[in-house]
């Protein structure tokens, strides 16, 4: 900091001409300033009304209006100091050198400034919309330059910093005004699955939450270790309290139309072995040798038996064509 604050000086002191001003100079540098100042100000409120128009009023708005009138000051003011006889390069160096030192010291909060920025940009949500951040669901209540405000769904108010929110992964789930979910069910195996199907679009015509479209969908899911599994597929609106209200007249609708079926929702069932001996032997209590016939296999093997066999039988034929040194 000692050094930044010498070349700082140095620079002040370099910067000065000896030259002696006149009223003119004073004159042309109040004009050239005072034109700048206007003019920084009317081109900040153009392209505020231009990026408002564009992405909408916000953040992003406001700053990238100040960064153009800050932008056109510092040049009117350069251009203020020259008339003045003032040098503004050893200045402009030394305030670079101030700017890099800040950087370096403020490196977090300039990258929460710049994801602000690009979030800004982008619009992945907006104030009111239904998130979830960083491993947080809740409602986004406000954006600033350095975080973004969400007010959980059980009443807590989370800040989290835009860099970690413009790094990991952006859930919106209002962003569209319906959204679909599922609802798993299982039946027991011994069930008409036809007649478990058709109480399940039943129960989904009596809860008027579920959006008749797009259609809803029951799909038979597989085989479950004590149940035959259902997949139903329905849409509601997309807020987080319609689709819990959703979920609990459709739950409940299924339920009472299986009980006027007389459908069984399957649960884990557990078979208690007493621990009896067998009446018969398995196997007839004999052991052997296990080779299980396997296709492809057996034929491989008799193959490579065949080749081993013919190259043997060839040993021994040269063996007993050469003559050995008693004869």
């Amino acid at each position: 900091m000692r050094q930044f604050i010498g070349v700082l000086a140095q620079a002040d002191s370099e910067a000065l001409l000896h030259d002696p001003l006149t009223h003119t100079d004073w004159i042309k540098a109040g004009i050239v300033l005072v034109a700048t100042v206007v003019l920084a100000i009317s081109l900040s409120k153009i392209l505020r009304r231009t990026v408002s128009r564009g992405i909408g009023h916000g953040f992003a708005a406001i700053l990238t209006s100040r960064f153009l009138g800050y932008a056109v000051f510092i040049v009117g003011l350069s251009y203020a100091l020259t008339v003045l006889g003032v040098r503004v390069g050893p200045l402009l160096g030394a305030l670079g050198l101030g700017g890099l030192v800040l950087a370096l010291a403020l490196q977090g909060v300039v990258g929460n400034f710049v994801s602000s920025l690009i979030l800004q940009a982008r619009r992945p949500y907006t104030v009111g919309d239904t998130v979830e951040l960083d491993g947080r669901l809740g409602v986004v209540e406000d954006i600033d330059s350095r975080t973004t405000q969400i007010r959980g769904l059980d009443g807590t108010h989370i800040r989290i910093p835009n860099a970690n929110v413009a790094a990991a992964t952006i859930v919106n789930l209002t962003r569209e005004t319906v959204r679909r979910s599922s609802l798993a069910v299982g039946v027991a195996y011994d069930t008409d699955l036809q007649q478990a199907t058709d109480a399940i679009y039943e129960a989904l015509d009596r809860a008027p939450r579920v959006l008749p479209e797009p259609e809803p969908a029951v799909n038979l899911d597989g085989f479950g270790d004590s149940s035959i599994g259902f997949n139903v597929l329905y849409w509601h609106a997309s807020d987080v309290p319609s689709e819990l209200a959703t979920r609990h007249d459709l739950v409940l609708a299924i339920h009472q139309a299986f009980a006027a079926s007389s459908i069984t929702i399957a649960f884990p069932q557990v078979t208690v072995w007493s621990g009896q001996p067998r009446p018969d032997r398995l196997y007839g209590g004999e052991v052997s040798e296990v080779r299980t016939p396997y296709p492809g296999l057996d034929v491989m093997q008799a193959e490579r038996g065949r080749r081993s066999l013919a190259w043997r039988r060839g040993g021994r034929r040269r063996s007993e064509a050469e003559p050995t040194d008693d004869q």
